[in-house]
């Protein structure tokens, strides 16, 4: 009898283990290329980089990337390469999605457009979502111009751009926040939040 109850719990702790997503397994460069960077390929690069499959010809495809935006951009060397690692750095440590890291909403406006200019929070809201779910917190991130939120903000940029707002819900209690509305992209927009 010990024994059956030994290996349920080690059974019972491997799948724990795999549906958090610490399968033991490490990722592959190209899982973790893929999982980086999905926020700022366009769909044709995002298969391009999904159809490589030696580790030499995604860390070429990856440098010329960076090449090309830097050169678009007129900046020297790898600046937005660089730029792009430390927003990620951060972003894996403080945006998680379910499985510890990878593809959260808030992952992905934060790499695409910085740190907001300020994040409201709101704690316990118990606000209806449709018939079935309730948000438990919200975070509204607020962004001046996009992307340049280090520099102190001109009338024009009020005038011309506006202000952009992201908000997120945690629906379950869990910390896990999804995406509800997005005043840039109508892709972004929850449905239900309007009924």
């Amino acid at each position: 009898m010990r024994a059956y109850q030994v290996l349920r719990l080690v059974l019972l702790s491997i799948a724990i283990l795999e549906l958090s997503g610490c399968s033991g397994t490490p990722k592959t460069v190209k899982e973790t290329s893929l999982d980086d960077m999905y926020p700022v390929l366009t769909e044709d690069e995002y298969d391009a980089l999904s159809s490589i499959e030696s580790d030499e010809e995604i860390n070429q495809f990856l440098d010329y990337f960076w090449w090309q935006k830097d050169s678009i951009a007129g900046s020297m060397g790898n600046e937005l390469r660089n730029e792009y690692l430390q927003r990620l750095e951060y972003a894996n440590d403080h945006f998680p999605d379910r499985r510890g890291w990878g593809r959260s909403d808030r992952k992905r406006i934060y790499l695409v457009y910085g740190p907001p200019r300020t994040i409201d929070r709101y704690e316990f809201t118990g606000i209806k979502l449709g018939r079935l779910s309730t948000i438990k917190s919200l975070e509204i991130w607020s962004y001046f111009v996009p992307g340049k939120n280090t520099s102190l903000p001109s009338a024009a940029d009020y005038v011309e751009k506006g202000e952009m707002r992201f908000v997120f819900g945690d629906l379950t209690g869990s910390g896990f926040y999804q995406i509800l509305f997005s005043s840039e992209d109508g892709e972004d927009i929850d449905v239900r939040m309007f009924k």
